[in-house]
């Protein structure tokens, strides 16, 4: 059991590593795939399929969501027209991932989720220092963005975002010198975060900010809710429209959006049941004369035209299992690190509005951690 957990721990810390690629038996996989491969094979050995049945007991609106997303996107994958592309990502962004939350579930206990967390922590400051001397040497893409190790100034965005979503979160909830701890190791995320110049973070905090808020007055002050929920409204409306009026790229970047999403909506109208199969919306969409559009940058329109009509109901159970109010933690820690997991989940899906914060082999398995940390905490 000791080596399955720290053989979680590791793959966590690792995420990054399917930048290494290579092909097996002509077969492209990634270091990242082996590792997962090598944990579950490793768990099949030691725990048999017996393990999920006790773990999913009681989750049915869960394991229909997980039934109907693995549907969609397998239907999809093989309606694709570029069927080697989008069985690729098939593995690689939706099987991988779950056999990862499938061995999560079964071996990790509610006392080992704060070292889930710490391995988080651990990867996104390598990243970040990493990046930091990217910066330092003056690399950026051509758009004079940051992008580090990665392919793309978003997806080093997209990978920090929520492990300094972790690290604000023990900067309140910790005391003494811990605390000064975690304020210094928010710097690193904090200057790289900036100089991706990434939009979707600013929204994906501010919908953190906002939702924290929201709990807050609802707990302690219920008839402020409104006020606040009003003021916050106002707040991201005038941020937004100050991005708009003052930044030229800003705005061309967010109109260009809006030109992705109408095409995205009328390619889901010509393939509303089969989809269009995983990656392949850069060849449906027209050649743009200034970016590349490899995805809808929408989680939502990513899921709907790239698993079909019943992945997407999948994947919105899935959300409506993880945000259930019923479910509830039973001791004041478990609150806590439930409301940490909520933060969480609201910025993958607040800066999925102008990206896809789904749809790459680490923000997958981030994304199943959460619903695995969710599952684990709703047991008895």
């Amino acid at each position: 059991m000791n080596i399955l957990k720290r053989g979680i721990y590791l793959i966590i810390f690792c995420l990054p590593l399917y930048l290494v690629r290579f092909e097996v038996f002509k077969i492209p996989t990634t270091l990242l795939e082996l590792l997962v491969y090598g944990l579950f094979l490793l768990w099949f050995i030691n725990k048999g399929y017996k393990g999920i049945l006790g773990a999913l007991n009681s989750e049915r609106l869960l394991i229909w969501g997980i039934l109907l997303l693995l549907l969609g996107v397998s239907i999809a994958t093989l309606f694709s027209w570029n069927l080697r592309l989008s069985a690729g990502i098939w593995k690689a962004w939706f099987i991988d991932p779950i056999l990862f939350f499938v061995v999560l579930i079964t071996v990790i206990k509610k006392e080992d989720i704060d070292n889930i967390f710490k391995s988080l922590i651990y990867s996104g400051f390598v990243v970040s220092i990493i990046s930091l001397i990217y910066l330092f040497l003056g690399k950026f893409n051509y758009q004079g963005r940051l992008q580090g190790i990665f392919d793309s100034p978003n997806f080093l965005a997209m990978y920090l975002a929520p492990v300094l979503i972790i690290l604000m979160t023990r900067i309140v909830f910790t005391k003494n010198y811990r605390r000064i701890l975690y304020l210094v190791s928010c710097f690193p995320f904090l200057i790289v975060l900036f100089f991706t110049k990434s939009f979707g973070v600013l929204l994906g905090i501010l919908a953190v900010i906002g939702f924290g808020v929201i709990v807050y007055l609802y707990n302690k002050n219920k008839h402020k809710l409104v006020l606040g929920i009003v003021i916050l409204t106002f707040v991201i409306f005038l941020i937004f429209g100050i991005i708009k009026t003052n930044s030229s790229e800003g705005l061309s970047s967010f109109n260009a959006r809006f030109v992705i999403w109408n095409e995205a909506i009328n390619i889901f109208k010509q393939y509303p049941l089969t989809g269009i199969g995983p990656g392949t919306f850069q060849d449906y969409f027209p050649p743009y004369p200034k970016w590349g559009v490899p995805q809808p940058h929408n989680i939502f329109l990513a899921f709907l035209i790239q698993t079909g009509l019943i992945g997407f109901i999948g994947f919105i159970l899935i959300l409506i299992w993880f945000f259930h109010p019923s479910r509830k933690a039973s001791d004041d820690k478990l609150c806590s690190v439930k409301l940490l997991l909520m933060m969480l989940m609201v910025c993958i899906l607040a800066h999925g509005l102008v990206d896809t914060t789904y749809w790459k082999n680490d923000l997958s398995i981030i994304f199943w951690i959460i619903i695995g940390l969710r599952t684990i905490l709703s047991r008895p």
